[in-house]
């Protein structure tokens, strides 16, 4: 892992663990909340809408982590046969269209916020909830994402103007078999004559 991503390695692996607890959370309090239906009769009422609100920000949260993992798909029919010079081009016009996606949620998540809190606006639910604050986390989690976009395309820069064209490959490029072998293989191997003893 590169020094300066290292604290947004850190973020984003901290809310991944928070979205994950939010996700069990939700996924409990809906089953306890449809028990509670088909058992007594009763509703605690705004599962439904917490799950809502959850599902957006864990969303946006997502991104950033999968960026830095490298995990968002991409079609490798003809990448893995192309030189360096040529896939660190196309890895670099990757991130140029994800930086046009991300300003186009940030702009858009950002006017929905300011009109919420212009407004004052809250959920058409009994819990009254004011929209600016699931809102806000929502937008949060873009704007981590463009941060974390940038973050990796300054230093993918700094290293191709080194010439280093492995280590923006590293940062930015699809995943090689190789790294998708190591992945999924144990990184301990099991001792047979040991194990035979």
């Amino acid at each position: 892992m590169n020094t300066p991503l290292a604290p947004l390695h850190l973020i984003a692996r901290s809310s991944a663990w928070v979205a994950g607890i939010a996700l069990l959370a939700c996924a409990l309090l809906i089953s306890l909340d449809l028990i509670l239906r088909k058992t007594i009769g009763l509703s605690m009422g705004g599962a439904d809408e917490i799950a809502g609100y959850v599902l957006a920000i864990v969303s946006s949260w997502a991104f950033p982590i999968a960026l830095l993992r490298r995990s968002h798909v991409r079609v490798d029919i003809l990448y893995s046969r192309l030189p360096p010079g040529l896939r660190v081009s196309l890895d670099l016009l990757a991130l140029a269209g994800m930086a046009i996606f991300v300003a186009a949620l940030l702009w858009y998540s950002g006017q929905v916020l300011l009109d919420s809190i212009h407004y004052r606006s809250v959920s058409t639910t009994p819990l009254q909830v004011p929209l600016w604050i699931p809102q806000s986390l929502w937008f949060a989690g873009y704007l981590f994402f463009a941060v974390t976009l940038l973050g990796l395309a300054w230093i993918s820069l700094a290293q191709l103007r080194r010439q280093r064209l492995a280590a923006v490959s590293a940062l930015i490029g699809i995943h090689s078999v190789e790294e998708e072998i190591h992945e999924e293989v144990p990184t301990t191997r099991f001792d047979t004559d040991k194990g035979a003893r």
